[in-house]
């Protein structure tokens, strides 16, 4: 499986994939209401990235959370970030979480499970390190909600990439049943991401979806152009500004028999 490289990445992570303090806000009332947990839960945030969602379930849902990445220049950027030291940052490998069993309330994803090699393994590690009850809360765009979206149309190079690495909705439940979770639902949310045409195609410049580092250099820069002539066509399309994504959500807890 090809795998992007977030050692560069890391450098423009955040002005490349912009989420605004209105998505955050909304991102942490679904964790709120589909966890049902209080001030102090422990919250583990596997592949935190700069951490965009962890400091905010610090500062905002008051939690204990620690953030979780295999890239130490992802954790680098967060804990620059982190200037009130709110996060406890770990260097970890989310198929060989390093924690005790039963040590988090709260396991939270953003857009991870298509980034390592055995998701399953990953679902087992979280189940692990989960306490009962305890809930797991993924966030991801389903094959189906991103093949069709603009950096699939524009960049043609990424739908075989992410075709081969990206699961659907009913994949991503059938691994968490498989994994002994229970209650497993999903919700579709509706992101507006850009506020216009152009910050979309700034984005796409930085590269910020990270499939885009994964094509060639002359697919790249053809879909720029493409993009580029298509945005001062339909400066207004509502396709350019908005994503959909998926929240699935499990819980640990003992079966009776």
């Amino acid at each position: 499986m090809k795998i992007a490289n977030y050692r560069h990445i890391a450098l423009s992570y955040d002005q490349g994939r912009p989420l605004s303090e209105q998505n955050i806000d909304l991102w942490l009332r679904l964790v709120a209401r589909f966890s049902k947990m209080s001030e102090g839960a422990r919250v583990l945030d596997l592949g935190c990235g700069t951490g965009r969602f962890s400091i905010p379930m610090v500062s905002k849902l008051r939690f204990h959370v620690t953030g979780a990445d295999s890239s130490e220049e992802m954790l680098g950027k967060a804990r620059e970030k982190d200037t009130g030291r709110l996060v406890k940052w770990d260097l970890e490998d989310a198929q060989h979480l390093t924690y005790p069993d039963e040590s988090f309330n709260i396991i939270f994803m953003s857009h991870l499970l298509h980034h390592v090699d055995d998701p399953t393994r990953v679902l087992s590690e979280c189940r692990r390190v989960l306490v009962t009850p305890g809930v797991i809360l993924i966030r991801y765009g389903a094959i189906e909600q991103i093949r069709d979206d603009v950096e699939h149309m524009f960049f043609p190079e990424v739908r075989g990439i992410d075709e081969a690495r990206t699961p659907t909705v009913a994949t991503v439940e059938k691994w968490l049943a498989e994994a002994n979770f229970h209650e497993i639902a999903s919700e579709e949310v509706v992101q507006k991401t850009f506020e216009t045409g152009e910050e979309h195609l700034n984005m796409a410049r930085l590269k910020g979806t990270s499939v885009l580092t994964m094509i060639s250099p002359e697919a790249f820069e053809k879909g720029i152009h493409d993009l580029t002539s298509y945005i001062e066509d339909n400066p207004d399309d509502p396709w350019l500004l908005h994503d959909r994504i998926t929240l699935t959500v499990g819980c640990k807890f003992d079966v009776k028999a």
